[in-house]
């Protein structure tokens, strides 16, 4: 205590005051809230242009990769995404031990001089995304291995709680080595996401079923399968060697940002009411709803494994005790510099600047990963093999999948490769929902045909529409709107992503996995064997 009173009473605390008011820390942090929650309207490309030209202070580095990493990959630059992603954690990892100089800022000025480390969550999704990077960078061996780490960060999650109970990175790692025919450790990995829905008391997705019931049965686990098939009401096929299945990860929203609250408490030791600056999230928040697609004209939906709002509090709520106890601490120090300060102070200057310069750095650390979706969802769909057609979603129609080939007209655009317009017929078919996963059988196909009728997508937090993928403008100068037809050939590996008309391949038990985040409105696409 008497080397923290020497510090304070120094012109070195108020140097650091000083340099903490420069920066901006808690204005920063606002803008760059107000700036995620932008996202909502799918503007992830102008979102990344901002924050790449934004200066940061040498403590928010990890926070400032984990910004970027999450932008470069919703826009489509995996490997980009998981330099910045990678460096994030390396940097994170560095943090576990502190420096005395940074601890005494941090107890004796505010939280927002310590380092930025994440949370529990927080760290689990970045696992999530870098696995679902290195499968979009067609390297099943780097998602394998992050894989493995996420399982050793579990070891060190929280006790109790639901801080870094995050199911949909169990049932990604799951989906990781059942492409590499690890069933066994599949079987490990979706018993873990189970494991955690239950626990968080949330609604087990049909998908998450399926997934338990088809590996138990294929592993010959009789006695678990038979344990599933009673607790779940129902029983599954294999599927079919002949068929092909389609996986989507859909992103959706924007988490919620952490604000700051000021809670009076009396200090007995001091005689008076103190007031404490705490971090906090709103009670309200948009909860999440499945997200529509369409396959052949009909509507699927897509099923919520995590509730990241959910997640979020969850963390501050972990971390809450030692919040109040280090804000309550720095509050008493300061006054208790005061006092000392004002003893010797004849003019009383010194006391009312460190009154002052107290009074104006005490704030809450509202520091968060806040460019993170407000859930994540996923959905398998059982396709026969076949040529395909996949689009990105436009205000009227949401991702859809045909079997029909677009018509294309070439429009010209300014200083640029032609663009693909596409024209589209329309037939409704009927599409059949098996244990909540949809499957298209063979009839369904050869009578399907291309439809631009389908649902646009659900609103996402404020959203009410997604946002339009590209336009061109005409040599008459008329504005164009244009959806993208992306398609992907096949690979010996995992995927060739090509963007244009070029068909969608599936072969007999391949796997396309699809990844769309409504912060880019984009989906790309990856192909297994």
């Amino acid at each position: 205590m008497k080397a923290v009173l020497t510090f304070l009473r120094s012109r070195r605390y108020l140097a650091v005051i000083g340099f903490s008011l420069l920066q901006g820390c808690s204005m920063q942090q606002h803008q760059l809230n107000d700036l995620a929650q932008t996202l909502d309207n799918g503007n992830a490309s102008q979102v990344l242009a901002e924050v790449v030209e934004r200066e940061y202070p040498e403590r928010d580095l990890a926070q400032y990769k984990l910004t970027l990493g999450l932008l470069r990959a919703v826009n489509g630059d995996f490997a980009g995404g998981i330099n910045e992603l990678q460096a994030a954690k390396a940097e994170i990892a560095q943090l576990q031990a502190l420096s005395v100089s940074e601890n005494i800022g941090a107890v004796t000025v505010n939280e927002t001089l310590r380092s930025y480390t994440s949370t529990a969550s927080e760290r689990m999704l970045l696992q999530q995304l870098l696995i679902l990077s290195y499968l979009m960078e067609d390297d099943l061996d780097g998602a394998r291995v992050e894989v493995l780490q996420m399982q050793e960060l579990a070891k060190s999650l929280p006790d109790n709680g639901l801080s870094g109970l995050v199911s949909s990175s169990y049932y990604l790692g799951g989906l990781v080595y059942e492409l590499g025919d690890e069933t066994d450790n599949a079987m490990i990995s979706y018993r873990q996401a189970y494991q955690i829905m239950q626990t968080s008391k949330i609604s087990i997705p049909s998908v998450l079923e399926d997934s338990l019931l088809v590996a138990s049965k294929q592993l010959g686990l009789r006695s678990e399968h038979e344990k599933l098939v009673k607790e779940f009401g129902r029983d599954v096929k294999a599927l079919d060697r002949n068929q092909s299945q389609l996986i989507l990860v859909y992103w959706g929203g924007v988490v919620s940002a952490k604000q700051q609250r000021y809670l009076s408490v009396y200090e007995p030791n001091l005689g008076y009411n103190i007031s404490l600056a705490l971090p906090y999230y709103a009670d309200k928040y948009v909860k999440p709803t499945p997200w529509r697609f369409t396959v052949l004209g009909q509507t699927a939906e897509t099923e919520i494994f995590d509730d990241v709002n959910l997640l979020a509090r969850a963390d501050l709520d972990a971390e809450s005790t030692a919040i109040y106890a280090a804000a309550l601490a720095r509050v008493i120090i300061k006054q208790t510099a005061l006092h000392e300060v004002k003893k010797n102070d004849e003019d009383g200057l010194a006391t009312l600047l460190l009154n002052i310069t107290s009074m104006v750095s005490e704030m809450a650390d509202v520091r968060s990963w806040n460019m993170l979706p407000a859930s994540i969802q996923v959905q398998r769909v059982a396709l026969d093999a076949g040529t395909y057609y996949l689009q990105q979603p436009t205000l009227t129609q949401g991702l859809s999948l045909t079997n029909t080939v677009p018509v294309t007209d070439i429009m010209p655009v300014t200083g640029s490769a032609s663009v693909i317009a596409s024209s589209l017929a329309s037939e409704q078919v009927p599409l059949e929902l098996i244990n909540a996963t949809a499957s298209i059988h063979d009839d369904v196909v050869d009578k399907a045909s291309e439809t631009d009728n389908g649902l646009s997508l659900p609103p996402s937090n404020t959203t009410q529409a997604d946002s339009i993928d590209s336009s061109g403008i005409d040599t008459t100068g008329v504005d164009v709107t244009i959806p993208d037809a992306i398609a992907m050939s096949s690979s010996s590996h995992l995927p060739i992503v090509t963007v244009g008309s070029a068909p969608l391949v599936l072969k007999a038990g391949s796997t396309a996995l699809v990844f769309y985040s409504s912060a880019a409105k984009k989906a790309y696409y990856t192909l297994s064997p």
